[in-house]
This record gives structure tokens, sequence and C-alpha cells, in this order.
């Protein structure tokens, strides 16, 4: 089982395993295949991609989330040039080499139309979103850069490079039952392969269910269907007994939340909370002190706050527990500290901005931390900048 355990979160944490990279965990893998793909197929609905080059968990969410996206892109325009570079490279063979050059010149076509702007390389911005585009090919292997640098390109339209088309190229981008220009909304392309014959009860409801709990931080009630948590509450011991069995996670329900949470610190997950080095971290296991010494956690704890009252309360906690923060956080001005403490909470599931009441809303999850000074520890920060 613990062969298994691996090779699960092996998957789930990356997005392919490349036999030639990393040839032990792809034999790992391989060994328990036929296991994980049941498992995978029947609790999340998810397909296990394997060839004699890789192995792909195709990850599909039951509910998109910002913190999903390319993280180094800036710019929508990234995503499309993105797309627009896998549209050239289908083009190509396998271990074909283009230039740059060509490449920048068969965008200036395959660049939708549509768009708010023409693609103009003689714009440093273009050329920059490229560049992230084309960065972002290298690292998950679509492309081999064999000579020259992508990034003089962004200083120097006239800048050379020589790329390489991998495998990997024709199997990035996931494949949909019809063509995508059929889809007509958002949410059609999501219901695509959701069982919507078994939406509310079956299938539907247990793919959802498992999705979330594996890709979520936390995950909230108020996000979910009442039949996705009635589902939670009335299986919820078999459901600890296998996650906690394949994940080696603790699997905590609450009233309004359910996380898994690692009760030690491990190597499971990229992503962790808190991570020791990160000083916002620092501050969010503050705030989570502050808020429930003001409101003492109990079922159904939520608060919300507008963002002049949130403002407020971030300066507050500072004020408390600000000596002991980074000079970064200690000093910064409270809209900016505030600003990425929300962020943050947001990211994690902690809390959530609704864009039409400008509302900040506390979830439970932040409820369930807690972070203090020993005794004796100063109590006052230093003033802002």
């Amino acid at each position: 089982m613990e062969e298994v355990r691996e090779a699960l979160a092996l998957l789930l944490e990356n997005y392919w395993i490349v036999r030639e990279e990393a040839p032990e965990q792809y034999n790992l893998i391989r060994r328990h295949e036929a296991h994980l793909r049941r498992y995978f197929l029947e609790k999340c609905g998810w397909r296990l991609m394997a060839t004699p080059q890789f192995y792909k968990l195709e990850k599909i969410p039951a509910q998109p989330a910002s913190w999903m996206g390319i993280q180094e892109f800036s710019h929508p325009r990234d995503y499309a040039l993105l797309c627009c570079v896998l549209a050239f490279l289908e083009e190509k063979s396998v271990n074909e080499q283009f230039l740059l050059s060509d490449l920048c010149e068969s965008l200036l076509a395959l660049y939708p139309h549509e768009a708010d702007e023409r693609l103009n390389w003689e714009s440093y911005e273009h050329r920059r979103s490229l560049v992230r585009a084309l960065k972002f090919a290298v690292e998950r292997g679509l492309v081999r850069l064999v000579d020259g640098d992508s990034e003089q390109f962004a200083l120097r339209a006239e800048s050379e490079a020589l790329y390489e088309v991998t495998v990997l190229a024709r199997y990035f981008l996931r494949s949909y039952p019809k063509d995508l220009h059929q889809y007509k909304s958002l949410a059609e392309l999501q219901s695509a392969e959701l069982f919507d014959d078994e939406a509310t009860t079956g299938r539907g409801r247990r793919a959802r269910v498992y999705r979330q709990l594996l890709l979520t931080a936390a995950y909230n009630a108020a996000d979910a269907r009442p039949e996705d948590f009635l589902y939670l509450r009335n299986m919820h011991r078999r459901l600890r007994d296998e996650l906690e069995s394949y994940t080696g996670l603790q699997f905590e329900l609450y009233k309004d939340c359910v996380l898994l949470t690692s009760p030690e610190r491990t190597n499971w997950c990229k992503q962790i909370f808190p991570f020791y080095q990160s000083g916002l971290h620092t501050v969010i296991l503050h705030l989570a002190s502050f808020c429930r010494d003001r409101w003492p956690a109990g079922e159904g704890w939520q608060q919300s706050f507008s963002p002049v009252a949130f403002e407020r309360l971030v300066g507050e906690c500072r004020e408390c527990y600000g000596a002991g923060w980074t000079k970064e956080y200690r000093t910064a001005t409270l809209s900016r500290l505030a600003a990425e403490v929300l962020a943050e909470l947001e990211g994690w599931n902690m809390a959530a901005y609704d864009p039409e009441t400008g509302f900040i809303t506390l979830r439970p999850a932040l409820a369930r931390l807690a972070g203090r000074y020993p005794d004796g520890w100063p109590s006052r920060s230093e003033p802002a900048d």
C-alpha cells in the first residue's frame, strides 16, 4: 500500500511523469498502473494516460479556481499565445526543429482576429508575452531549446533561437467529446464529462466530491451543492478510511468545511500551509488567532467585512502581533498588506471576495488555525512607512 500511496501522490502533484527524466517514478507507477487507473476513474472520473514515454493523470476540477491558472502568466494574451504555439506545433513532426522567427511569423496568422488588440512584435509587452509562453512550454517539456535564448527576444525583436518539438506537445491539451466551438458557455464545457445523467446522485456526485477533496485546500459547504455535503456527512467514515489509506492525509469534517490535512510536515504536497519560510503565512496564522479571540470558533463560523473593515482588522492584528513579522510586512502600507493577505487567503479557500457587494468573507478553514508567540514576546510592532 505504501507504494500505491507514493505513486498516487506523484500523479496528483505532477502534470506528468516522464520516463526519460524520472525512470524510477515511471516504473513505480507502471507497477501499480491497473490499480491506479481503476481508482481514479471510479472515484474521480479521471483518465490515466499511459504511453511508453510518460504517464499523465488528467486532473479535471469540479470547479475552476484562479489559483489553477499558470502562475507565471500575467495577461490573457499569454494564454492566447500559448494556444497559438500549440497550434503551430501540431503541424510539426516529433524532433523537428524550428526557428523563433518562423514561429513569430506563423503566430501573426494564428492569433485570434477577434482579440482586443492585434499582435505586434514591435511591442515589448507582446514580445514579453511570447517569452513567457515559450518559457512555460520549455519547462513543461513541450519543446526543447536547442540554441539561443528566448529572453533576448523581449529586448530585441530580431533575436533568434532554435527549438525542437518533443512528443509531449501532442498530449498537453485534453480532448473533449465534441468540437470546442459547439460549447456555448463555460458551464456547458465543464459539464461535458461530469456524468449529467447522474449529476445529483451516483457517479457525478461522487466525482465532484473526490475532485474537490483532492484538488482544493478546503472544501466549503458554501461552494458545494447541498447534496454533495449530504453525501459527505452520510459517507464520512468510509471516505475517511479510504482517503487516509490512499493519501496518508487526515480527513477532517466540520459543519461547513472539509479538509485533508497532514499531521506532520511532509514532502507529499508541493504547496503546503503554513510554509515555514513564508512571512505571509505567519501573518495569516496570527490573523486566525486574532479572529478566534474576537469571535470564538464554533459551528458555522464565518465572518464578513467591508474592504475598509477588513483593512482595519488586519491593522489591529499587526498592532497586536506585528513585532515578530518580517520587515516586509511590519512596514508595508496597510492597504498593500491587506491585499496580499486577502489574495493568499482566497488561494487557500480561507476567504472569499464577492465582486458584486465588495464584501470579504472569512471562511471556516481559517478558524481551524492559530498562531501565537511564547509568553513574554513583545506585543507592539513598528509603525508602517
